[in-house]
């Protein structure tokens, strides 16, 4: 009887038991769904012309290309735009005019006419850094059909130091300098000729065909251009550097010749080096040399290499190198900014911000002197955590990797750049999703998912430029809006 009792007894225990662990399980899973439920409330109530109907991915996925350094690639997500350091370097917009004479002007006219393919005249290269200071000026903007800013890395550090239209201006022999920020220059390439016009084709400025004539009906001539210099001081010689134009707004130009996020770089052959150029009569004793611009790299692009030209001068001035041959990194990169519901009303999305990565080693195969293709050799992909806001542990799982513990307390409020290598990541699946711990229970980890359709976001896709929020200063309403769909 006593027997029997006792298993009566353990039996009733392990039910007891048995109840009570399904209890705890559906009341963990109930604690993640209410803090969802309450987080998604709260996320209406705060951004009520958001549109939930929206699939949350902000960024362009543009190509971007680096030398096979890894600071080439990786260093560019990290740095702030604009931000005109590198290390006891920078550069400085200068407030000095440089005034572009008619030689230099006629001669680059005449290797870079208009609508014809000058990938002859050219490789994709990077340079490397003089031992002296240098300056790069915008000598000339054609009828480009994107607006564009100039971007310049060197040794991985990306600096942005030109938007297209700023400070150009034309002199002739009748108006004393004209047509500041003028937006567009059609090349007819007549000697001192000139054809101004805005963005959608109207005619702003011609001496052309004697459109633009003085009282007294002479043709009006062009004697100058003059525009601003962008100095660069200090640099360590022998840096790697190029060139890129990335595409902020596509205007009219039209899917196959560019779009929103392109970036046209040096590296790609969207640039080519005149190294022969002239040297112009005011930098006498100075070397100098034009690079001309592609602001398109699609099948319809005419390659005329004359959407913008730069004109490089110094004691000696940076020299390109040709990369035939040998491989460079074409790299996509997503940057995702995470709420790791710690908080229900906290919408800073700078919890855990971390750049993904998928890079392709690609080597320039030529054919009649031309740049044919880009041949794969290797793919991998790469995570890099560039910040954590929160202050609970959690595990990272992208594509096939799960990532071990971290985050917590320890690390609130810090820019770790801790890199892993990744498997299996799709950045149009957006196969990302972080498991944090509960407040309420250590041993449970609350599942956070990019988002579908019609659920309140916890993380979102956004390019790797993207600057994370100071802690608990909630993000703009219009990062919410997708370029082009919801504005």
């Amino acid at each position: 009887m006593q027997v029997k009792s006792l298993k009566l007894m353990t039996v009733f225990a392990t039910l007891l038991m048995s109840s009570c662990a399904k209890y705890d399980f559906y009341d963990e899973l109930s604690v993640e769904n209410e803090t969802k439920k309450t987080y998604g409330e709260n996320f209406v109530a705060k951004f009520p012309n958001v549109d939930m109907n929206q699939n949350w991915d902000y960024s362009t996925k543009a190509s971007s290309y680096g030398l096979l350094s890894d600071a080439a690639v990786e260093a560019k997500a990290l740095t702030r735009v604009g931000s005109g350091n590198y290390g006891e370097g920078s550069f400085s917009t200068s407030g000095d005019w440089y005034e572009v004479d008619n030689e230099t002007t006629n001669w680059m006219f005449s290797k870079l006419t208009e609508n014809v393919n000058h990938s002859d005249l050219g490789k994709p290269f990077y340079m490397t850094t003089p031992g002296n200071d240098f300056t790069i000026v915008p000598i000339f903007q054609g009828r480009a059909n994107a607006a564009f800013n100039f971007h310049v890395v060197i040794d991985g550090v990306d600096h942005e130091v030109w938007t297209k239209t700023a400070d150009f201006e034309i002199k002739d022999d009748y108006n004393d300098w004209c047509l500041n920020n003028w937006t567009a220059l059609s090349a007819a390439w007549e000697h001192d000729k000139w054809d101004v016009r805005g963005s959608h084709g109207d005619l702003v400025y011609n001496t052309m065909s004697g459109l633009r004539v003085k009282d007294n009906g002479e043709p009006i001539t062009v004697t100058a251009v003059r525009s601003k210099k962008i100095e660069f001081k200090n640099i360590p010689a022998g840096k790697p550097m190029y060139f890129y134009l990335k595409i902020y707004n596509a205007l009219n130009a039209g899917d196959n010749y560019c779009k929103t996020g392109d970036e046209q770089s040096s590296l790609a052959g969207a640039m080519i080096a005149l190294t022969d150029a002239p040297i112009p009569a005011n930098l006498q004793g100075k070397d100098a040399m034009i690079i001309g611009c592609e602001d398109a790299g699609r099948e319809s692009s005419d390659w005329d290499y004359n959407d913008v030209a730069f004109l490089i001068y110094g004691e000696k001035k940076p020299e390109p190198v040709i990369i035939e041959g040998k491989p460079v990194k074409e790299t996509v990169t997503v940057r995702y900014m995470i709420e790791d519901l710690g908080a229900t009303d906290d919408f800073d999305f700078n919890d855990i911000v971390i750049d993904v990565a998928t890079i392709k080693e690609k080597t320039p195969v030529y054919e009649d002197n031309k740049l044919s293709y880009w041949k794969d050799e290797k793919t991998y992909q790469k995570a890099i955590i560039r910040h954590l806001g929160g202050t609970l542990p959690f595990k990272l799982v992208i594509g096939n990797t799960e990532l071990a513990e971290m985050g917590g307390n320890d690390t609130f409020q810090t820019s770790p750049n801790l890199e892993f290598d990744v498997t299996g990541y799709n950045f149009n699946e957006h196969n990302i999703r972080v498991m944090v711990k509960q407040r309420a229970n250590e041993n449970v980890y609350n599942n956070v998912k990019f988002p579908k359709a019609g659920e309140a976001p916890m993380i979102i896709a956004v390019n790797p430029d993207q600057e994370w929020m100071p802690e608990r200063q909630i993000v703009p309403e219009d990062w919410f809006y997708v370029p082009g769909e919801n504005k």
